[in-house]
């Protein structure tokens, strides 16, 4: 047997929520043009050109690599348009669930401006200013050949 609903009853139900249709997608792909004033970057939407605020997530040097690679970025357009993230375009280095980093590359170069500090439990080397420092219970250092240290000086503990 099925309850039949009243008329005060359908009165008292709860009307149902007004249905969000899109009339643009909430989603855009822009491509950046320029920096623009306070943080803003002046964006190319296809149809049209906007200066778009940045949401505070977005790395800005993401957005530099961005711009100098031509990638795409995205827009949040739901409210008012915002920059939430860029497009990857290339590999990037990742870290698996054991916190590992492995990645097979021709070459690699790090620029610091400070210091480089490689470190393991025990042992590191570092590069700071115009030294370089390893440190371990043990240093090894193997040539097949031939092994040179040049310096003005040489001083062995």
């Amino acid at each position: 047997m099925h309850a039949k609903l009243s008329i005060e009853d359908e009165r008292e139900a709860p009307e149902a929520a007004p249905r969000l249709v899109y009339t643009q997608a909430p989603v855009l792909l822009g491509k950046l043009l320029e920096p623009a004033e306070g943080g803003r970057w002046r964006v190319d939407l296809g149809a049209v050109q906007r200066d778009l605020a940045v949401d505070e997530s977005v790395d800005p040097a993401l957005l530099d690599e961005a711009h100098a690679a031509g990638a795409r970025v995205l827009v949040d357009a739901a409210g008012e348009p915002t920059i939430v993230g860029v497009v990857a375009t290339r590999r990037a280095l990742t870290v698996d669930p054991e916190g590992r980093v492995e990645h097979s590359v021709r070459s690699l170069k790090v620029t610091a401006e400070e210091e480089v500090l490689l470190r393991v439990p025990g042992a590191f080397v570092r590069a700071k200013a115009r030294e370089i420092e390893v440190y371990g219970d043990r240093v090894l250092t193997r040539a097949r050949t031939l092994a040179k240290v040049l310096a003005a000086m040489i001083k062995l503990n």
